[in-house]
């Protein structure tokens, strides 16, 4: 009777085991898919790793993934007006928890693939989202594509069913948008590169010429796929930015569906630096230590005195200029802060170019005068680690925002030492207190490399006190004083953004706790930006602590050429709402203790914050 009740159990202990499946084949909870800018992808994946530890709502240890591109977003509105599906393709990377232990348990995990922020935008605000995933190929092999994992750890392989959802013919949709500008401005930015050119061309550019169907600098009125869709942004790589038109509020230009109100999650802020590569110690900008905006606007230009290394202020000989694509949060932050201000009244990066022209579309123009070109890239690795850095033609010029992952393709063995370097902007440094300008100048700052001119920060400059010749280490171990990018905190150096995440639902929870641990990995391990929040001290390290950032950029009404309103009436306090275009705000400063979370632009009139002195603030504009 014993043997038939054992025989019994195990027959029942294997049908209980055929019906529950094992982690591997549960699907694995989606905590958040985020899709844009290039210039927080690194940075969040720092703080969703979290050294192993993993970011709140995750169960540790946790493991990472990355691919070398491979992963792709996939618009189908265009297929509601008889068109076919936009394609973004780029890297993505992948945090997963130790959610197994209970049996039948799965791996929660959170994704980012970065397209750049205004396509993070279109998809997320398109209605249907975009989804990811590889478009039909076999799960791409690790790539160990961020540089700077603190515990120097090395890609896993997702489990199965994380690998499952990424494979299917749909993949998961995009749950919250990266971007370094705000919703407003990129749906500008799109309205600008889906219109004409203005005719003739100038070097205001108020459209771009990707679409004659529509009026220059005008979001289409008519909603047919003519008018909605553009032609593509595209660099000599082969890569594209998309060119489709998708709303911020009211409804879908494609599909008539209700846009989603966000709630927008901000990170911090991180500087836009100038980075070049000379090719030797005579080369036109071999002697080229800072630029200004009015050498930028001239080298940009076009109009034949832009290639020559004079017009930064070095010697005569031909330069190349590297430019983002238009669609790019690093792009619309360097055009609005140094090159056409809010009010259009200084040149484009586009400045008199039209993408039919030959060499327009992709980008590669011989400037009128002298042998320099104008080269469009896709992506930030486009223009750093195969434009600037693997360009042998000419001196070249690039601008980037900047963190230790951004710039380490320039500052690592692909380039000869003293080759590629950072240029101060305006007299002003972006990284440090004061720019190292002879070669073995002291330095003020402990974690500043002064072996050479402009020399960029890598993990090799750490210095060997405090941080044991480790990379990364705490901000307070970088900088004199403590505090991260001491001229963008004081308001000296103006061409900056605030790196944000909008989300909503379910997945907005995980972002929130997305930027949590990401600004505090920001000041504790790898100071890549300045948080928003105050980041409490830490007795135990020693960490003295960080205020937070106490700056704000005044938002303003966007609108486009024609005076039609994108989007809703600005909004200061982002403990109430954050809305409006603020790419070309104007810098407010706080008073001390107050961060930009809680302050609003109508606290000028109480001297809660005021203009960042000796920074010219410029206007609002109410129409381009």
């Amino acid at each position: 009777m014993s043997h038939i009740r054992s025989l019994f159990t195990i027959c029942l202990l294997s049908a209980i085991a055929a019906i529950v499946p094992s982690a591997q084949g549960q699907v694995a909870t989606v905590k958040a898919i985020i899709a844009g800018s290039s210039a927080m992808w690194q940075a969040s994946a720092l703080g969703a790793y979290n050294s192993g530890n993993c970011m709140v709502g995750l169960v540790k240890p946790c493991f990472h993934y990355t691919s070398a591109n491979g992963f792709q977003t996939n618009d189908t509105r265009p297929t509601l007006k008889g068109g076919v599906t936009a394609v973004d393709v780029n890297s993505v990377w992948i945090v997963w928890d130790s959610h197994t232990t209970t049996a039948g348990a799965a791996p929660n995990f959170i994704a980012y693939i970065k397209v750049d922020s205004v396509i993070g935008d279109r998809c997320y605000f398109a209605q249907p989202r975009c989804n990811v995933n590889t478009g039909g190929a076999a799960f791409p092999v690790a790539a160990n594509a961020i540089s700077v994992w603190p515990d120097s750890s090395s890609d896993s392989t997702p489990t199965a069913n994380i690998q499952t959802l990424f494979t299917a013919a749909t993949g998961p949709l995009v749950s919250a948008a990266a971007t370094d500008v705000r919703a407003e401005d990129g749906m500008f930015a799109m309205c600008r590169a889906n219109s004409a050119a203005p005719s003739p061309v100038d070097a205001k550019m108020h459209g771009l010429g990707y679409n004659t169907n529509n009026a220059s600098g005008v979001c289409p009125t008519t909603l047919d796929l003519a008018h909605l869709s553009g032609g593509d942004i595209t660099d000599l790589t082969g890569s594209t930015a998309h060119v489709l038109a998708f709303n911020v509020t009211g409804t879908d230009p494609f599909s008539g569906k209700t846009v989603v109100s966000p709630t927008t999650v901000a990170f911090g802020a991180a500087p836009i630096v100038p980075v070049v590569h000379t090719l030797s110690s005579s080369s036109p900008l071999s002697n080229v230590t800072d630029i200004s905006d009015a050498q930028a606007q001239a080298l940009y230009a076009n109009t034949g005195a832009g290639c020559d290394g004079t017009t930064l202020g070095g010697t005569a000989g031909s330069i190349d200029s590297w430019v983002r694509e238009p669609l790019s949060g690093t792009y619309n932050t360097t055009e609005y802060n140094i090159f056409i201000y809010p009010d259009f009244s200084g040149t484009s990066q586009e400045g008199y170019l039209d993408p039919t022209s030959a060499g327009g579309n992709p980008l590669s123009q011989t400037c009128p005068a002298g042998g320099g070109k104008r080269i469009r890239g896709v992506g930030t690795s486009h223009v750093i680690d195969k434009g600037v850095v693997l360009d042998t033609t000419n001196d070249s010029i690039a601008f980037t925002f900047f963190s230790y992952g951004n710039v380490k393709a320039a500052s690592d063995t692909k380039c000869t030492p003293g080759a590629c370097r950072y240029l101060t902007m305006n007299g002003v440094d972006a990284i440090f207190h004061k720019y190292i300008a002879t070669a073995g100048q002291t330095a003020i700052d402990p974690g500043q490399p002064n072996t050479l001119v402009g020399q960029i920060p890598s993990a090799a400059d750490t210095p060997l006190t405090p941080c044991a010749n480790k990379f990364p280490c705490r901000e307070d171990q970088i900088w004199k004083g403590g505090l991260s990018f001491p001229n963008l905190r004081n308001g000296a150096y103006k061409a900056w953004s605030v790196l944000r995440m909008f989300s909503d639902g379910v997945a907005l929870a995980n972002v929130k706790n997305l930027a949590l641990s990401s600004q505090a990995y920001a000041v504790n391990v790898t100071p890549d930006f300045v948080p928003v929040v105050v980041i409490a001290a830490n007795t135990t390290t020693g960490f003295p602590g960080d205020p937070g950032l106490q700056l704000l950029r005044s938002h303003y009404q966007q609108v486009d050429n024609a005076g039609a309103l994108l989007g809703k009436a600005p909004v200061n306090d982002s403990t109430t709402g954050d809305l409006g275009g603020d790419v070309a705000g104007c810098v407010l400063h706080a008073l001390p203790g107050i961060t930009a979370n809680d302050i609003k632009e109508s606290d000028s009139t109480t001297g809660l914050i005021k203009a960042a002195p000796g920074v010219e603030c410029a206007f609002a504009p109410t129409s381009h």
